[in-house]
């Protein structure tokens, strides 16, 4: 069983499931222009319109951009809803969703990808509702409640993350482990909108950060991976603290996650149970003098697999520009590879959708574009029908149930 915050529902039930999604976000308070250039201060404050969306592709900051609030959600989520259901299911939990036929993805699906309903020649059940992993943390400002009713409107069955961080007194300063601990337990033992998996939480460390601070971080992870084990359910690491950044991991980030999941190692979480989100980012290609290449790296691929964890590919849908350096193609290629080795079972898959341009209202490919266009191409490819259930979401509900059957249905 998978604990959505509109109670318990069957793992098996579930089609599509998008592994790593934030939902509704907000970017933190402005401080002025910061001593930046007046003409990066004025665009930060402008709203988000086609001809801005060529400067916010390639990350340019944008408050407007970085805000989706509830109304933005659930048309996401309709059509979403609308890319999985059965034609002609009128009758279903999706009826009245806004329809989605992937004419307004603006060309971004990979080369050769199929367009249509999801579904056809993929694997993936028609009819079965999907999922969708809303995480805390990573610029959320997602409201239990306003979820519930994002999921009763849309049909979606949606997965609240926790990360313990919320309600403090100053937003900068972290919640101390013991804290941090009792939050997370109190929002997975909630009876009204209870939470259903750990995270994402930042991986320890960070730019320039001291030896306190690492120390303190993995410290936060080990009582986070602690409530995460005595609940029977999941915890999503994050490889970096800001929800928007674009680039690729460095190699400090992979120091990082060593020392995280010593952390989930030394709580006694089994690593089947964690997941590493933007695993792109880890196996991109580098060259000889550590600058980002293009595509995937299969050494690092390899070493990222042997941690042992579950890889969440959940940077799907982003139309490609000079700035991209793996591509949907090189993910599906990826994943072709892990299947090979007999890692297809740990492969989940998102959109990870933390902009407005992302959006399919705004130009983008929107959330439906992992059934829509990115599970046929990867049929096209050469993956058979099971490895795309699994990566398309059976591998996904298989990590976020629980792993015990002991406790009291919520």
């Amino acid at each position: 069983m998978i604990t959505t915050v509109l109670g318990r529902v069957d793992a098996g039930s579930l089609g599509t499931v998008l592994a790593a999604e934030t939902l509704l976000c907000a970017p933190p308070a402005g401080r002025g222009n910061a001593g930046r250039p007046a003409s990066e201060a004025h665009f930060e404050r402008v709203p988000v319109t086609m001809d801005r969306l060529g400067r916010l592709m390639m990350g340019a900051a944008n408050r407007d951009d970085r805000t989706i609030d509830g109304a933005e959600t659930e048309a996401a989520l309709d059509a979403l809803a609308a890319a999985v259901r059965e034609p002609g299911d009128g009758d279903g939990p999706h009826a009245g969703a806004a329809g989605s036929d992937g004419s307004g993805s603006g060309g971004a699906a990979p080369s050769g990808a199929a367009s249509g309903v999801a579904g056809s020649g993929t694997g993936t059940r028609f009819g079965a509702p999907p999922a969708v992993v809303a995480l805390a943390g990573r610029g959320s400002s997602a409201d239990p409640a306003l979820l519930a009713a994002l999921s009763r409107a849309s049909g979606v069955a949606i997965v609240r993350g926790v990360d313990g961080s919320a309600g403090q007194g100053r937003a900068d300063v972290p919640a101390d482990p013991e804290t941090l601990a009792a939050r997370i337990a109190e929002a997975l033992r909630a009876t009204e909108h209870p939470a259903g998996a750990v995270g994402a939480l930042p991986l320890p460390g960070g730019p320039g950060a001291g030896p306190g601070v690492d120390r303190a971080d993995a410290a936060r992870i080990e009582a986070a991976a602690v409530a995460a084990h005595d609940a029977g359910v999941a915890l999503v690491l994050a490889p970096r603290s800001d929800p928007w950044s674009i680039a690729p991991t460095g190699p400090s980030d992979a120091d990082a996650l060593r020392r995280a999941l010593a952390a989930v190692d030394a709580a006694g979480l089994d690593r089947s149970r964690v997941v590493l989100a933007g695993a792109a980012a880890y196996v991109a290609n580098r060259d000889d003098a550590g600058e980002p290449g293009v595509g995937i790296d299969r050494a690092r691929l390899a070493m990222l697999l042997e941690h042992g964890t579950a890889l969440c590919f959940d940077d799907l849908g982003r139309i490609p520009n000079v700035r991209t350096v793996v591509s949907d193609h090189d993910v599906a290629v990826a994943i072709l590879r892990c299947a090979e080795h007999g890692a297809g079972d740990r492969i989940l898959l998102s959109s990870g959708i933390r902009n407005k341009h992302r959006l399919t209202a705004f130009g983008g490919n929107g959330l439906e574009f992992v059934p829509q266009q990115f599970l046929p191409y990867l049929r096209m490819l050469g993956a058979d029908d099971d490895l795309v259930r699994a990566v398309g979401g059976a591998n996904a509900a298989g990590v976020l149930a629980h792993a015990t059957t002991g406790e009291a249905e919520v």
